[in-house]
């Protein structure tokens, strides 16, 4: 085994809830709470971007704030 590989082997796997949860100091509410304001600001950055973007730029596809 490569010292590369053995290194990745000894990293903990990345878990984002649990730094989400730890950069609000383990507060769930407040982690919901900072994910639904990025949330509403993403579907805003969104919707501005849909409305000045060129439908043949993307040969027809739009963006959806649908996820189905």
């Amino acid at each position: 085994m490569s010292a590369e590989a053995a290194a990745m082997a000894q990293e903990p796997e990345f878990d984002p809830i649990e730094a989400i949860l730890a950069a609000h100091s383990g507060d769930a509410r407040a982690a919901i709470e900072d994910l639904v304001h990025r949330i509403q600001h993403l579907r805003y950055q969104l919707s501005l971007a849909s409305a000045v973007m060129s439908k043949g730029m993307t040969r027809g596809w739009g963006p959806s704030l649908d996820q189905t």
